[in-house]
């Protein structure tokens, strides 16, 4: 099944692959190890970044969704790897950012824990979608944070778009700026929100799905 799932994902990648090159591209792929395979595997996949001179990124998930590897590198060409070996699951899809492969590199050099979301949006509500996920940005920008890079699926996942934040560790991620009340609560007004209270709420608006995951860098 992963065999016949890669030679149809290549082939539309063929067809796909004119149009998109103009853009920042990504193919991202999703490992969930057979057992008493995942050392193998990361140590695979750690060769396989090391023989493309770094430019890939491994994410190993910790808590949340059920794969446990998550591979991103920049799009130029169809290239599928068989992991069949290693792995009873694997999930490849193409998707678009505006921030470059140079500038992800750049988060990821600093950077030891991911915060990864991917949302599944309402019928016909996915531009909305997207315009909260910025409103979102700018509401920690505006909290001194940095914002969460967005993507947006362009084929071969169900996921309409994820997010991607970068975090130092777990305390990085879970502590809050030392900001009075008021001050988050300008922040979220600026952003366009009713209050600070309700921007989950809001979100949740959206979506017919949601998977928060957390991950650590595989170096």
């Amino acid at each position: 099944m992963i065999k016949f799932r890669q030679a149809i994902f290549a082939a539309l990648f063929l067809l796909l692959c004119v149009p998109l090159f103009a853009q920042n591209n990504y193919q991202v792929t999703l490992l969930r190890a057979a057992p008493g395979e995942l050392g193998d595997l990361i140590e695979y996949v750690k060769k396989q970044k090391s023989d493309a001179d770094g430019n890939m990124m491994i994410m190993r998930h910790s808590q949340g969704d059920h794969w446990d590897l998550m591979l991103m590198t920049p799009f130029s060409k169809p290239e599928m790897h068989d992991y069949s070996e290693w792995v009873d699951f694997q999930h490849d899809f193409l998707a678009e950012s505006e921030v470059s492969w140079k500038e992800l590199l750049e988060k990821d050099s600093e950077a030891g824990l991911y915060h990864i979301e991917m949302f599944n949006a309402a019928r016909g509500l996915h531009d909305e979608l997207l315009k909260q996920r910025a409103m979102e940005n700018i509401y920690y920008n505006e909290t001194n944070r940095d914002g969460n890079v967005i993507f947006v699926t362009k084929f071969g996942s169900d996921v309409d778009n994820f997010t991607l934040g970068f975090y130092k560790d777990m305390i990085d991620f879970a502590t809050d700026p030392d900001l009075t009340d008021k001050e988050f609560e300008d922040a979220a007004l600026k952003a366009g929100f009713e209050s600070r209270a309700t921007i989950g709420l809001y979100l949740r608006k959206f979506l017919v799905g949601h998977n928060d995951t957390i991950a650590t860098k595989v170096n």
